[in-house]
């Protein structure tokens, strides 16, 4: 286990921690694929493009503020399927989200605003931070349903031997959630 998930997991437990005994808690899990389109800037050599679909797994934990907000933190996975082969590094891509905002606008309609850390495996680790929202719709009943996910992802920095590299990009995802 890295040390950058290591310090997830621990903020993540205090967060569960801090919060159960002061008020309602709910948990989430998530499951998707989706697309990111990944630009690398590198000072002294070609951009590389780093286009793959990818799988997406996540775990949340959300406050209940009011009738129709949740705070949350939010940890994130995704791995590349199909994924050119020549690129360096293994493309996966991991994040944590300390600030989530879920607002209801209706009973069954909800949008969801981050942002977090991320972590790019590409020729060495990569981090930076992204920010993004979701738009949700509870389909199979209260607990359940589907969302769809926009994020970008900002200054995932790594030094290189040719110098700093910078990787920038979008993502978006099709994904459906569980909460409990």
């Amino acid at each position: 286990m890295s040390m950058f998930s290591s310090r997830v997991l621990i903020l993540s437990l205090l967060f569960i921690l801090s919060n159960v005994v002061m008020a309602e808690v709910n948990f989430e899990i998530t499951a998707g694929a989706g697309r990111y389109a990944l630009d690398v800037d590198r000072k002294f050599a070609p951009q590389i493009e780093d286009d793959s679909t990818v799988a997406n797994f996540g775990f949340g934990v959300y406050k209940t503020s009011s009738s129709d907000t949740s705070w949350g933190a939010v940890v994130e996975y995704s791995l590349p399927i199909g994924r050119d082969s020549d690129l360096p590094g293994n493309g996966r891509l991991i994040g944590f989200r300390p600030v989530n905002y879920l607002v209801s606008y209706s009973e069954k309609f909800s949008v969801e605003y981050y942002a977090g850390i991320g972590q790019f495996d590409w020729t060495k680790t990569a981090n930076g931070y992204y920010f993004g929202f979701n738009l949700r719709y509870d389909v199979f009943g209260e607990n359940s349903g589907i969302m769809t996910d926009f994020k970008y992802y900002q200054d995932l920095a790594f030094d290189s031997p040719e110098g700093d590299d910078i990787v920038d990009g979008f993502n978006s995802s099709l994904k459906f959630y569980y909460n409990f």
